[in-house]
């Protein structure tokens, strides 16, 4: 394959990682409804690839790369899981609440790895006589990691989704109860 054709690979993971935000950034514009399992596994579409992850890095892939794989995985989904939070609006639907920091990371990570990734891969050439990477193995590392930061992410939403909707809500008092009537 020429570096073209690895760019074009490149930027069809690339157009997924956008697709994959912008769903994500309209997921929070609505109240969630159910009982959270769509929060747990929208982005079904992307367990797809886990047989050919699974088999390209069982097959090559060395125990440091796994141990990379798994950390990056999880550092990515930090930043997410520590600003998605839900509240319950008055009239009992449950949506996630605003933050702005979160708007900034699901809109900046995918634009950092693109960033990263063009200067990797422009600034080091990957295909020249004296250096032949197992560029299928890279690609599935490389998914492997939105693969497991989507996961944990989903799962945390899950996790804080549960817990608001299992929330008590203040008892009302007597007096409060008369005004309402």
């Amino acid at each position: 394959m020429t570096q073209y054709q690895w760019d074009l690979i490149g930027y069809g993971v690339w157009a997924l990682i956008i697709w994959m935000t912008l769903r994500q950034f309209m997921q929070t514009r609505r109240p969630v409804k159910g009982n959270g399992l769509r929060l747990l596994l929208g982005d079904w579409m992307l367990f797809a690839p886990l047989p050919w992850i699974i088999y390209c890095v069982a097959s090559r892939g060395t125990l440091e790369q796994v141990g990379w794989t798994l950390g990056l995985g999880v550092l990515v989904a930090v930043p997410y899981i520590l600003t998605s939070r839900f509240v319950k609006t008055p009239s009992g639907q449950i949506m996630f609440k605003f933050n702005a920091l979160f708007y900034l990371f699901l809109f900046g990570l995918p634009y950092v790895r693109y960033v990263i990734r063009n200067k990797v891969f422009h600034s080091y050439p990957i295909l020249d006589a004296q250096h032949r990477p197992d560029i299928e193995l890279m690609l599935a590392e490389y998914i492997a990691v939105l693969v497991i930061f989507t996961l944990i992410w989903r799962l945390g939403m899950y996790i804080q989704y549960k817990r608001t909707r299992n929330r008590k809500e203040a008892p009302v008092s007597a007096s409060q109860s008369t005004r309402i009537a």
